[in-house]
C-alpha cells in the first residue's frame, strides 16, 4: 500500500454552509433545546446549532467544571436560591471563581429562561475552568466561563412512576469523603453505574461507600422507610447533599405529625437493612420521589410502591405549585 494516494470524501464546510436553513422537524434537537447563554459568545442563542462549547474548554476535555440542575414549573424556577448556594460551594471546593457576581448569574439565568419561552423546562447552569488549551493544568485558563442551558422537561417514565424501579448495588465506588459535596462535570463513574445497571437488566444502581453502606444513586439520593416507619437517609460523607432531598426531609415532618412516619433520621444504612425496608426511594430534581420496588433481587414492600413515597411526591408537586418563597418568576416578554 506504500505510495498509494488517498482521497478524502469529507466535505469542507464554510460557516454559511454549516448554518444555512433551519432545523428540520425530525432533527433530534428540534423542540428539545430552547435557549442557551454562553459567556464565550457573550449572549443568548435560541438556534440549537449555535449551542456549543469550545472543545478546548477544560470542562469538556477534563470535566473541570461545576454545575447545577433546576426545574422550571409554570414559568417559575423552583429552589433557585438553594441550587445557587450549592453551585457556590462546589465552585469553592474546585477553586473555580465565578466569571461574574452571583446576582448577575441569577439575572442571566432568568433572562435565558425567558428567551426560551417554555413554562415547563429544565435549567442547567455550568461554571467551567475556562478555555486555554488541552493540558490538565488549570493555569492554562485565564477566565472561567458561564453556560446556561434551557431544555425540555425530564422525568421518570409513567411506568417507573406507577410501578417503581428495579435497582442493584454497583461495584463503582462512591464519592470519596471530602469530595462528596463537589458537584463537578466529571460523571464517568456515574455513567458506568448506569451502564452496569442496564447490562444487568435493571433500571438503575446504588453505590456503596468504603464500609459497604449505601451512598447514592448515579445522579440521585436514596432513602428508605424502616419497618418501624422511620424515614432514613445515608449520611453525606459519601453522597451529595441533594437540594430535593433536603426539601423532602422538611416536607416529611408533616407525615410524622400525621403518624404516617414515626421519625426522620440520617445514618449509615447497610444493604441488609435496605433489603428489609418497607419502602426505598430515589430523590432528585427531575425524578422528585420515585419508588424502588426491587433491590439486588429482593422485593421491597411486597414489590409495590408504598404510601410514603407517593405522599412525598404529591407534597413536592404541591410545593412547586404553591410555595412562593421557593419560586422565582421568569420575566417572559408576553
Amino acid at each position: 500500500m506504500q505510495g498509494m494516494k488517498t482521497r478524502s470524501h469529507l466535505p469542507r464546510l464554510s460557516a454559511h454552509e454549516l448554518f444555512k436553513g433551519k432545523l428540520s422537524p425530525d432533527d433530534p434537537r428540534s423542540g428539545r433545546y430552547f435557549s442557551m447563554y454562553s459567556s464565550v459568545l457573550g449572549g443568548i442563542v435560541t438556534d440549537a446549532r449555535l449551542m456549543t462549547i469550545p472543545l478546548e474548554d477544560h470542562m469538556v476535555h477534563r470535566g473541570d467544571g461545576v454545575f447545577e440542575t433546576m426545574e422550571i414549573h409554570r414559568g417559575k424556577v423552583y429552589q433557585m436560591a438553594a441550587h445557587m448556594d450549592r453551585l457556590g460551594r462546589s465552585a469553592e471546593i474546585a477553586a473555580i471563581e465565578f466569571p461574574m457576581p452571583e446576582n448577575e448569574i441569577r439575572d442571566i439565568l432568568l433572562e435565558t429562561a425567558a428567551a426560551g419561552e417554555a413554562r415547563e423546562a429544565i435549567c442547567r447552569i455550568f461554571i467551567s475552568r475556562g478555555t486555554g488549551g488541552f493540558s490538565v493544568d488549570p493555569r492554562e485558563c485565564d477566565q472561567s466561563h458561564l453556560y446556561v442551558m434551557i431544555t425540555a422537561p425530564e422525568g421518570p417514565t409513567p411506568s417507573h412512576q406507577l410501578r417503581g424501579m428495579r435497582v442493584i448495588t454497583t461495584e463503582i465506588p462512591a464519592r470519596a469523603e471530602g469530595m462528596a459535596q463537589l458537584k463537578c462535570c466529571n460523571y464517568m463513574p456515574n455513567a458506568l453505574m448506569e451502564r452496569e445497571a442496564h447490562l444487568a437488566g435493571v433500571d438503575s444502581a446504588i453505590a456503596l461507600d468504603a464500609n459497604r453502606f449505601l451512598a447514592e444513586g448515579s445522579n440521585k439520593n436514596v432513602a428508605i422507610v424502616t419497618p418501624t416507619g422511620e424515614l432514613k437517609t445515608p449520611t453525606f460523607r459519601h453522597a451529595l447533599q441533594g437540594t430535593t432531598l433536603r426539601r423532602v426531609m422538611g416536607l416529611a415532618e408533616g407525615l410524622v405529625e400525621e403518624g404516617l412516619l414515626s421519625g426522620l433520621n440520617q445514618a449509615d444504612i447497610s444493604r441488609a437493612e435496605a433489603y428489609g425496608a418497607s419502602e426505598i426511594m430515589f430523590v432528585a430534581t427531575t425524578l422528585k420521589a420515585l419508588p424502588i420496588i426491587e433491590f439486588d433481587g429482593h422485593p421491597i414492600g411486597g414489590g409495590e410502591p408504598g404510601p410514603v413515597v407517593r405522599r412525598l411526591r404529591e407534597a413536592l408537586e404541591q410545593d412547586m405549585r404553591e410555595n412562593e418563597s421557593l419560586l422565582t418568576p421568569i420575566p417572559y416578554q408576553d
